[in-house]
């Protein structure tokens, strides 16, 4: 990396650095990991003028370390640093392998396998806190969740034939879903938005999260739960072993319960959402990914995968 963008950074984040290394760059911003005199961090340098995105990503990340940073089981990401004026986002490093290394690991050793069911229950309890921290009685469900919804809905639709054999009901259904999920009498909360294995950090006992990009402040549990649960699904490990972290997740939930039109929406939408991103990926694997999917636990939803 040159000396001039260190040298900006630096100046920018208030915060001597010492090294900065390219990680990946998408539509939105490009992600470098920062290294200062006593840290690490990642520094994410957004696009264009309009700061709405880091800001809405800074205030995600404030109140993970509000919850994180006296919570043993948790890893904190400690205070982000926000620039505004310059789009520019600093974020503490959150150490520890991905979950999903962790996993496939854990098909050969009981170790690994125990520390990972202990993960699933901490997770469950994360959730349960989250929601139980910022609830929002008598607040409508962000915009987002519903054009999204919709979104992936017509996507998968207009695929040519799969779309007629298997999503041609789908625009009409969402409405429907949508219209159930308002009646429901739902209370918003805060949401990870991205809650898969990746973006979960494991190091010992402890547990941190990652990448709040896809943040909502006025989604659902049942949006990070299902999130989860499909990507849980989508992993090639034994039934029994995923049956044993599900089983853990669920008991860090606790008594957390949901009416079956809340179930049924983001069920539906973590469904659309998983087969219409393999589905338009372009590569064979997640082609084949999403038509075992669809032939298996991407079935459209019943009381029994509500249950289970």
């Amino acid at each position: 990396m040159d000396n001039t963008m260190l040298q900006e950074f630096s100046e920018h984040l208030g915060l001597p650095l010492t090294a900065l290394d390219f990680i990946q760059e998408n539509k939105y911003c490009v992600i470098y990991k920062a290294q200062s005199e006593d840290r690490f961090l990642i520094v994410k340098q957004y696009k264009g003028a309009d700061p709405a995105l880091a800001t809405e990503e800074a205030r995600a990340l404030e109140f993970y370390h509000q919850v994180a940073k006296d919570d043993p089981d948790l890893i904190d990401s400690g205070e982000v640093i926000l620039r505004a004026e310059k789009n520019l986002l600093g974020i503490g490093f959150v150490a520890g392998e991905a979950f999903s290394d962790l996993l496939y690991k854990a098909r050969r050793s009981p170790e690994r396998k125990s520390s990972a069911i202990h993960v699933m229950e901490v997770l469950g309890r994360l959730i349960r806190r989250m929601h139980a921290i910022t609830s929002r009685p008598g607040e409508q469900t962000s915009p987002f969740i519903f054009e999204y919804f919709n979104y992936c809905s017509q996507n998968l639709r207009n695929i040519s034939l799969l779309g007629f054999l298997f999503f041609r009901t789908l625009v009409a259904e969402a409405q429907e879903l949508a219209q159930a999920l308002n009646a429901s009498g739902i209370t918003p909360s805060f949401v990870h938005g991205d809650f898969v294995f990746k973006n979960i950090h494991v190091d010992g006992k402890r547990v941190g999260l990652i990448d709040f990009a896809n943040s909502n402040a006025a989604s659902h549990p049942l949006n990070d739960i299902y999130n989860l649960r499909f990507a849980l699904h989508n992993m090639l490990l034994p039934k029994a072993f995923k049956q044993d972290l599900w089983n853990a997740f669920r008991r860090g939930l606790g008594d957390l319960s949901f009416a079956e039109a809340v179930h049924h929406f983001y069920y539906e939408y973590h469904r659309r959402r998983w087969l219409w991103l393999k589905l338009s990926a372009g590569g064979l694997v997640d082609r084949m990914q999403a038509l075992r999917g669809l032939f298996s636990f991407a079935r459209p939803f019943s009381q029994e995968i509500m249950n289970s």
